[in-house]
């Protein structure tokens, strides 16, 4: 009796391509975009847990609104329009920095750090996710005390204060995280916070008609690229902060 042959037909390398890459697409876990990562992590966590000082942060954005309402009226007789652009540049940013660095500070100098960041979701991937709220909650405090401005300095140009201010912030914040993400130690963000204020007060209290004119004459356009470029940068610092930290592990 013959036997029996069988014929097989063997796929196209055209084929054997399409099947591993379906086996590849199916396998493999797809990264996640970093806002569907960001509202993971709400999700699971919750407001009450991701900002579970809510309290002392409210007391934070409370006491930095009453000490500027109060320095804008204060200096309002004494201060002359064209220096009030160099105070909104320099201080643009001092929510920002107390309302972020009053839970990483402290988390930082914990006895249970190295414990915490074994977690699923860690203490720079929890300090990513404030910032990047705190960062927004900024910005619409800073227009809210522009407008504020404006009514009480008719000759201020809103939309040249409004510019300057986002673009301090957003350079401050991408400063602030880089220096997060570098330097070692609880204090390096007060130091960078100093330096700020240094690097700003400095040519201000030497000649505060020349630094005032310098910013009000950036063309606006300079400073929407930069607000623009500081925003891309902040972003992918965030993502590099998660990521980082949880490869690191500890400081």
């Amino acid at each position: 009796m013959e036997k029996q042959k069988f014929n097989i037909e063997y796929p196209t390398d055209s084929e054997r391509q399409n099947q591993l890459s379906y086996i590849v697409s199916v396998g493999l876990t797809k990264p996640k975009s970093f806002l569907a990562y960001l509202l993971e992590m709400y999700q699971q966590l919750g407001f009450r847990y991701l900002f579970r000082d809510a309290t002392e942060i409210l007391f934070t954005i409370c006491l930095a609104l009453a000490l500027m309402l109060y320095g804008i009226f204060s200096l309002k007789s004494s201060i002359d329009t064209q220096d009030l652009y160099s105070f909104i540049f320099t201080l643009s940013p001092i929510c920002f920095f107390a309302l972020s660095s009053l839970f990483l500070v402290r988390a930082l100098m914990k006895d249970t750090f190295s414990v915490e960041m074994t977690c699923k979701y860690h203490v720079f991937q929890l300090a990513a996710f404030r910032m990047l709220i705190f960062s927004l909650l900024t910005m619409v405090i800073n227009i809210a005390l522009i407008i504020v401005l404006s009514f009480l300095f008719q000759s201020i140009e809103i939309l040249d204060a409004l510019l300057l201010s986002c673009s301090s912030l957003s350079i401050f914040s991408v400063l602030y995280l880089y220096v997060l993400r570098h330097a070692k130690g609880s204090y390096a963000t007060y130091v960078m916070m100093t330096t700020w204020l240094i690097v700003n007060v400095l040519p201000a209290f030497l000649s505060q008609n020349m630094y005032s004119m310098f910013l009000t004459h950036v063309p606006a356009y300079v400073y929407g690229i930069t607000l623009i470029i500081s925003i891309v940068l902040y972003v992918k610092t965030l993502k590099k902060l998660i990521s980082f930290r949880g490869a690191e592990g500890v400081l």
